[in-house]
């Protein structure tokens, strides 16, 4: 597919749908069910091959082997026979010195590629060691190259950047894509023990894409790794960045084969006589009990009571509507989920107001809510008196 053509298709799945899936695969198999699954792009990198061989993405970074020849012949023999026509961006470590650049890329283009991304990248290093890199002619400045040539050879470009810096040098080179990359995705035995939280992700989101669209609006915001790794925190970044879609490797294909495998493994072990509490396992076994769903939306209400907790959110999660699982919540606990969530603020509340001294405004936010003036109104419904009347009478 032509790069402005793909783009255009790119941008009408963002207005109807809000946002992309862009996903780094190591395997043709796994691409065809994500195809399936609904992905608008693959990607091609050896951080993929390197986790299908059962190692971390940060082996992409070392000198194992030869980045671009590994990545190629992937692509070539296995993942381009696969999805047909699908269009696949081609990693390239564009720093490579046993490739003349220009002429890497007119390949890439010839061998029917839809673009290109700038991976394995020095944007992930930092101290002394990207220091050295950069004073050698190695740095950054190569892939924005390499993207600036690819932009003239009308491929589609897709760039990991790490700051704002980067950002804005793509930017200028007339990227088409740029993903915040927030490190080594986190969870699963593989991922990354330390991962940015998601509030500092979310604050160097709205820096990054801010000024990104003071050069060119039209430019698609995406981001990686680091903190994401469930479709909840994709809804939280939706919600309160200017981001409109994600690149995603370990949480689709790694994440999900380590859990899956596992519990397979585990279910093909056992004679039987399954954990009532793994969904997983009576999935399996084929006999779902319908209070297992009802008893996760407790715990989670139970952790999560003093954030936003919206049954949703939990319907992406478990992949069902949220019907049907106010259905089976009801049927567990005789209430609705709406008012479980509150009689279960207010309890906790309750207790905040008799074992502590701290303000009522305090014990809001600490049960949920940020509308103090909603949170004394619920209360008054609920308890029959105000929070300060119930601290009086009964302490």
């Amino acid at each position: 597919m032509k790069r402005e053509a793909l783009l255009e298709r790119l941008r009408s799945v963002i207005r109807v749908k809000g946002h992309i899936l862009t996903v780094a695969v190591g395997s043709a198999m796994a691409a065809q069910f994500i195809m399936e699954g609904g992905a608008d792009v693959l990607i091609s990198i050896n951080a993929g091959k390197f986790r299908t061989k059962g190692q971390t993405a940060y082996a992409a970074f070392l000198g194992y082997s030869d980045a671009n020849s590994m990545t190629m012949d992937f692509a070539l023999t296995e993942l381009l026979p696969a999805v047909g026509s699908f269009p696949v961006v081609e990693g390239v470590f564009m720093q490579d010195p046993n490739i003349h650049l220009y002429e890497y890329l007119k390949k890439i283009k010839e061998y029917g590629f839809a673009g290109v991304v700038n991976y394995p990248t020095v944007a992930l290093f930092d101290g002394k060691f990207r220091d050295a890199i950069e004073s050698a002619g190695l740095g950054f400045e190569k892939e924005v190259e390499g993207i600036r040539l690819a932009h003239f050879l009308d491929l589609l470009t897709l760039s990991y950047i790490h700051t704002r810096e980067e950002a804005i040098a793509m930017a200028q080179a007339g990227v088409d894509i740029i993903c915040i990359h927030y490190g080594i995705t986190g969870g699963g035995k593989l991922g990354a023990n330390r991962v940015l939280s998601m509030e500092m992700a979310m604050k160097r989101a709205k820096d990054i894409f801010d000024a990104i669209d003071e050069i060119n609006p039209n430019i698609i915001k995406l981001v990686s790794g680091g903190p994401v790794q469930t479709p909840v925190e994709a809804i939280e970044l939706y919600r309160n960045t200017k981001c409109q879609g994600l690149l995603l490797g370990s949480a689709i294909e790694r994440i999900p084969i380590e859990r899956a495998v596992v519990n397979t493994t585990k279910a093909f072990k056992s004679t039987g006589d399954f954990d009532s509490s793994n969904i997983v396992s009576q999935v399996l076994n084929g006999d779902v009990e319908k209070k297992d769903y009802a008893e996760f939306m407790i715990r989670y209400i139970e952790k999560n009571y003093a954030k936003q907790v919206r049954l949703k959110d939990l319907s992406v999660i478990t992949y069902m509507s949220t019907s049907r699982l106010s259905v089976l919540f009801k049927e567990r606990t005789g209430q609705s989920f709406t008012k479980y969530l509150i009689n279960y603020r207010m309890e906790k509340a309750k207790e905040l107001l008799l074992t502590t001294d701290d303000q009522i405004k305090q014990i809001s936010l600490q049960v949920g809510y940020e509308d103090y003036s909603q949170f004394v109104k619920m209360f008054r419904k609920m308890v029959l008196m105000s929070p300060q009347e119930y601290r009086q009478k009964n302490r």
